[in-house]
């Protein structure tokens, strides 16, 4: 194996730092050789150290194998170490310094009571939790052990690589791992095509992975969301019933944003827990024109809460910039901040979550969006909420927008949420009819 240098970049960031993490993640496309340097990292531990044992484990045992026939025929192919090597199925063992590498399926009855020097948890995007966790709680016997798990994005947002991901962004001062990704996140609204992406994801492209090859992947050859996945690591989830697709949402895009001194209704999602707070901005107007004004995320806040404060600050700065004929907004435990608004004068229509109500606004909304009678400026934020919602009934038997998934780790949609009241207030104020008086004369 010639290691690229951001192979052995790879390989610094995880065994460099002292004291060495016990916890790492990798995050790379498919086709820049994670497997052949996991292979190539379980040897270097394997031939280095007394004692040791390493464990290569994945979904099944097959998926482990790959690594680890990878590991035996770097050993078979070098005189020096496969004269010092005993090769069995599915375990290779050093006698002379009493160190062995194990292939094991990822169940966690067959990982209970292992004590591995490095544990390699390969495709860390679809591997059990259970399994995982089983692997991680084992560790800590040795002064010197790392549980190292690779992989792509799984389908499910909830994969053990995504929550390894989430932890690594939240406590990045958490020496006890570390997490290394090569990705085009972050430019989602790219087209899978965008070659920008390919290069920014693929350090092995035009080395040992073949353009051509991501040219014959493209979509619809292979859902948009997998190839996002496996080829860009960008972090995207299925959602199989879409409030609207991507093509619909795309063809209203203007790449405009709302003109200043316009009037315009306010769409504020307050959120609860883990959700962001959203301001969406509409002009008043039979075809309204929408965009993002503020996204405000928990991890942004203090102590990983949002800013009431903030919140309120910008509804009052927006006033600065349009003429905000209305904040539309559910009041649920965001009460305070309406009244406070209201009482300086700021136009508030309180929009309680009823079963008709919400009904009535999610289906004019995908109406307005599906025929074209609304615009938007083209922001990824709202691009990316809009397409991760869903239509869900409620308990009362009435529509709305909610998450295609339960999960913690579920795509956002609360500028979706801000969008539904701000189109239907902005609509209905655009064709509320004026006064008429007659004039009556003698």
């Amino acid at each position: 194996m010639d290691p690229r240098d951001w192979q052995l970049d790879i390989v610094s960031q995880v065994f460099d730092p002292l004291p060495r993490p016990r916890l790492a993640g990798v995050a790379m496309p498919r086709g820049n050789g994670k497997s052949s340097l996991a292979a190539a990292l379980a040897v270097w531990v394997l031939m280095t150290g007394r004692g040791v044992t390493v464990d290569v484990i994945a979904v099944d045992e097959r998926q482990a194998g790959i690594i680890f026939s990878m590991a035996a025929k770097f050993i078979a192919r070098n005189p020096e170490l496969e004269c010092r090597v005993t090769a069995y199925k599915d375990h290779l063992v050093v006698p002379g310094t009493e160190s062995e590498m194990t292939c094991l399926p990822g169940t966690p009855a067959a990982l209970e009571g292992r004590d591995p020097t490095l544990c390699i948890v390969d495709e860390g995007g679809r591997v059990l939790p259970e399994a995982y966790e089983v692997v991680a709680l084992a560790s800590g016997k040795q002064r010197e052990s790392t549980v190292l798990v690779l992989g792509t994005p799984g389908p499910r947002p909830d994969n053990v690589l995504a929550q390894f991901r989430d932890h690594a962004l939240n406590r990045p001062d958490d020496i006890s791992q570390v997490y290394v990704e090569i990705s085009a996140a972050g430019f989602e609204s790219h087209a899978t095509d965008c070659e920008h992406c390919w290069k920014l994801a693929n350090p092995a492209l035009d080395d040992f992975l073949y353009r051509d090859a991501l040219a014959a992947l493209q979509p619809p050859k292979m859902s948009e969301s997998h190839f996002r996945r496996v080829r860009l690591v960008q972090w995207v989830t299925d959602n199989e019933n879409p409030f609207v697709t991507a093509d619909t949402w795309d063809a209203i895009a203007t790449g405009e944003q709302v003109p200043d001194g316009a009037n315009v209704v306010i769409g504020l999602d307050g959120s609860h827990s883990r959700d962001c707070t959203a301001l969406v901005v509409a002009t008043v107007d039979a075809t309204p024109h929408v965009a993002t004004y503020r996204l405000f995320k928990p991890e942004d806040g203090p102590d990983n809460r949002i800013d009431v404060l903030e919140v309120e600050q910008a509804i009052r700065d927006a006033r600065q910039r349009w003429n905000v004929l209305e904040v539309a907004a559910d009041p649920h435990r965001w009460t305070r901040t309406l009244q406070v608004l209201a009482a300086e004068g700021i136009p508030v229509m309180e929009i309680p979550q009823s079963a008709s109500r919400l009904t009535a606004m999610t289906t004019d909304l995908h109406s307005a969006i599906v025929n074209q009678r609304m615009t938007h400026s083209g922001g990824a934020d709202l691009r990316e909420h809009v397409l991760a919602a869903t239509v869900v009934d409620t308990p009362n038997g009435g529509l709305k927008l909610g998450k295609a998934s339960r999960s913690r780790n579920a795509p956002r949609i609360d500028l979706a949420a801000a969008l539904v009241m701000a189109v239907s207030r902005a609509t209905w104020l655009a064709g509320k009819q004026k006064k008429r008086f007659r004039v009556l004369t003698r």
